[in-house]
């Protein structure tokens, strides 16, 4: 068998350090990995993963099936998805083990339907927390409890870059408590990296581990490379065979970094900061070398790009978050590909981004940052000599324009420590006592988690804000994008906004921005739920605004300025997928008509296998098949049955069927609903009929659950009976007969006949339901004569299963009815 260390280097194309190969070999995972820069803690975890998955098989039982790597910013995600992208071809795993990205912009929709299988997913904190919260960002909601599921269930979720999470830090570690009280289905673990991280931050109301096991280098690692690093030059360790371990990280320990304040000091406006600074960044600089410099604001880091090249001809390169993606991607590539010359940046470049200056100018910050901004500077001590950094004061602590994005307090304990150090090289900064950080932002308490566990809204149709579980509450973008058109107002067929020409800006620019704009006398423009554009008056967080090209705001070097004559040119890429299910997609556009019987049976049977995957679960499988078996009894329905065989006459009779070959781009094949009937849901008829019949709530629920729609509460209101439809005009609507109210919810009405021709319901395999009236009776507020009310059961259930296991059971119900639907389908569709 092949040792760890040889596939480990086969892999990564580097011998794993001690400490990485005993992360492979442990029964479990650490909650906190701390390893020094350039020690590798990302292919420490993906490939020691990889590993037990599948070369280790007495531990592949034991191991979550997905991998879900939480970074806080999109540049590490790029990064990160590109690296595990080359292990994975390395490791000849690319088909075994699926690969998305999760990032605004760049969502993948298609890495929920194998449950099964082993996956990884890379994603922002706001993309993936998101969805652990239920509340999943860019995504239909009908679609949230999947995703709910299966980002709580059998799942080892790493948190890196830490310090730069915020408020969805202590999330994180809220979260794996609940998960921990509630109960998942399968291992579901949670691991934090970073080299500065307080362990303390991760004990919350529901996560009090009883020790914090923090994982990372050996104590004989450390002796060995710190003899080492003492005993011999850099040149004697870089002499060393590339294969040991530990005179690489030995390199890493005794590489020097001397420390010495700036002469420029960021003031006020007005005092020439970019110039004084651009010139002694010009003076330190070393022909064919890199110099970073890391602001803490995008005007200062663009002032300063400017001013350079007035006193060098070296390259220059500017980055920041307030790029297109487009730019952005292109910038990216570039920092892969190694620069050379100056490279101006902002926190975008602190964390995670593997490049080695030899020079490093940097603004003050709070400590933790500024140990994550020192590790960019000789990163493996390939600098002999030469090696500088530079840190710049910022004298009055107390003026916001100054000090922002960073508090007062942070930044006065960070100068304290900088002014007692002349070196910051790894083996010195471990010798010093790093403060101790407060994280604002909310955390999830238990009655939070079961109140995200409903996703219908509330009476006024709002949702439940997450926002503040994952960022602070000043962390709030908008998206801008530029567009050319004629006319004042943007043309009504204009082009989805695609993800390349969007730039994100934070709302105080944004409003500094519609400012300038209103001046040159022009309008941004936001497209509202009906897909018509309205100028936008008010900005909120998450909005997406468009303006047109010749207001400026951008320009492709210096990414937004909000200042007119900077004119972008408009990105041609691939459109944003839209993630919606608003239709019955899974009943239509079949190739031929289904019979209600047959697609029982083939998702009765897609569910069966699926949860043989889960054996050593204890799912609760008879449940499950019946549920699978019943799903679409509703369907029987006499305004669904007419629904499915509207212009089709030769299926028009007493056959049941389940899915129908209509094109819903036809418009000869859109069948016109009347009133009543709008939002009519099949699946609440399918478990009406469930309960009913005694089946247990399990099923009716897993049964009502089967698209999302109708799960928790689900409100009847007094409707009118009629025949009137939506599309004539409102005369003829007007005149159209009414009878008198009915008790109505999601289409369905008290006293419908299920199935009004046909004594019987045949869904096959010797299930049969007799033809019946429904009752809406559970769905009112209180007991009846049938019971507890559906909400009643529903809670009861919750308390039973718990929310993760539960959104689980929903979630292989869902995807066994795809897995059916698929097979009668040229696409897969939900």
């Amino acid at each position: 068998m092949q040792s760890y260390a040889d596939w480990f280097c086969k892999v990564t194309g580097k011998p794993p350090f001690p400490y990485q190969e005993g992360l492979a070999i442990a029964d479990d995972w650490p909650l906190v990995l701390s390893a020094p820069t350039g020690a590798g803690k990302t292919a420490a975890v993906v490939v020691a993963w990889l590993w037990k998955c599948f070369c280790e098989s007495s531990r592949r039982a034991s191991t979550p099936r997905r991998l879900v790597y939480c970074l806080p910013m999109r540049t590490l995600v790029e990064q990160t998805y590109s690296a595990i992208e080359k292990w994975l071809e390395n490791a000849e795993l690319q088909q075994e083990v699926g690969l998305h990205l999760l990032m605004g912009g760049a969502v993948s929709h298609r890495w929920d339907d194998k449950p099964e299988q082993h996956c990884i997913l890379v994603g922002t904190q706001d993309q993936l927390v998101s969805r652990a919260l239920n509340r999943g960002y860019a995504m239909s909601r009908n679609k949230w409890p999947i995703h709910f599921a299966l980002l709580n269930n059998d799942c080892l979720w790493v948190m890196d870059e830490v310090q730069l999470m915020g408020a969805a830090l202590r999330t994180t570690a809220q979260l794996q408590g609940l998960r921990e009280k509630f109960g998942t289905y399968g291992m579901t673990r949670s691991l934090w990296m970073s080299a500065t991280l307080d362990p303390g931050l991760l004990v919350t109301a529901d996560h009090k581990p009883g020790s914090i096991c923090v994982y990372g280098l050996t104590p004989a690692e450390e002796d060995a490379a710190r003899s080492l690093a003492q005993s011999a030059t850099n040149s004697a360790i870089a002499s060393k065979a590339p294969e040991n371990a530990i005179a690489v990280l030995a390199k890493c320990m005794a590489a020097q970094k001397p420390l010495r304040r700036a002469e420029t000091v960021c003031a006020s406006k007005g005092d020439q900061y970019g110039d004084k600074l651009a010139q002694e960044i010009a003076a330190a600089h070393q022909p064919g070398s890199l110099t970073l410099v890391i602001c803490n604001r995008v005007a200062r880091a663009q002032e300063v790009y400017e001013a350079l090249k007035k006193y060098t001809a070296e390259p220059r390169t500017l980055i920041h978050s307030r790029f297109r993606a487009a730019e952005r991607q292109s910038l990216n590539a570039q920092l892969r590909e190694g620069l050379s010359g100056i490279l101006v940046a902002t926190q975008a470049i602190e964390a995670g981004v593997d490049i080695s200056a030899q020079v490093l100018f940097t603004e003050l910050a709070p400590w933790s940052s500024m140990v994550q901004r020192f590790g960019r500077c000789n990163r493996y001590g390939e600098h002999l000599m030469g090696a500088a950094v530079y840190w710049i004061d910022i004298p009055d602590l107390t003026n916001k324009s100054t000090a922002l994005p960073y508090d007062e307090e942070s930044l006065e304990k960070a100068r304290s420590l900088l002014e007692g150090l002349q070196d910051v090289g790894i083996s010195t900064l471990k010798t010093v006592p790093a403060p101790s950080e407060e994280i604002e932002g909310l955390v999830p308490r238990r009655h939070d988690l079961l109140q995200l566990f409903d996703t219908s809204t509330d009476l006024a149709g709002h949702d439940i804000d997450v926002s503040s579980f994952i960022r602070e509450a000043n962390e709030t973008d908008v998206a801008i994008a530029w567009r050319e058109w004629d006319g004042s107002s943007p043309p009504a067929n204009l082009d989805a906004l695609q993800a390349p020409e969007l730039c994100r800006v934070s709302l105080s620019m944004a409003g500094d921005f519609l400012k300038e704009i209103k001046k040159q006398k022009q309008a941004a423009w936001v497209r509202d739920g009906r897909k018509k554009w309205q100028e936008v008056k008010t900005l909120v967080p998450g909005m997406t605004i468009l303006v047109p090209c010749q207001v400026g705001g951008y320009d492709p070097h210096l990414g937004f300025t909000g200042k007119a004559g900077h004119t972008p040119a408009v990105p041609i890429e691939k459109a944003i997928e839209a993630d919606q299910d608003d239709r019955d997609l899974l009943s239509q556009g079949a190739t031929a008509f289904v019979e209600l019987s047959q697609h029982s049976l083939e998702v009765k049977a897609e569910i069966e296998t699926l949860i043989q995957h889960f054996s050593d679960w204890e799912l609760p499988a008879q449940s499950l098949s019946r549920a699978a078996h019943w799903h679409d009894s509703g369907k029987a329905h006499p305004f669904f049955q007419t629904r499915l065989t509207y212009n089709r006459e030769a299926q028009q009779g007493e056959t049941l069927w389940a899915k129908s070959d209509h094109d819903f781009k036809d418009p000869a094949d859109r069948y016109l609903a009347p009133d009543d009937r709008q939002g009519f849901r099949h699946e609440l008829v399918s478990a009406l009929l469930a309960l009913q019949e005694q089946e247990s709530f399990l099923l009716c629920y897993l049964v009502a659950c089967h698209h999302g729609r109708a799960r928790m509460s689900i409100q009847p209101r007094l409707i009118a009976r009629t025949q009137a439809v939506k599309k004539p005009d409102p005369e003829q609507r007007a005149a159209a007969p009414r009878d008198p109210l009915v008790l109505s919810a999601l289409g369905v009405h008290e006293g419908d006949r299920v199935h009004h021709q046909l004594p019987e319901i045949d869904l096959g395999g010797g299930l049969v339901i007799p033809s019946q009236d429904l009752s809406l009776e559970c769905l009112r507020f209180g007991e009846s004569d049938t019971g507890p009310s559906w909400t009643a059961r529903a809670l009861d259930l919750l308390e039973e299963y718990g929310p993760f296991k539960l959104a689980f059971l929903e979630t292989l119900v869902r995807i066994a009815d795809w897995r059916g639907s698929a097979k009668h389908a040229d696409y897969w569709v939900e």
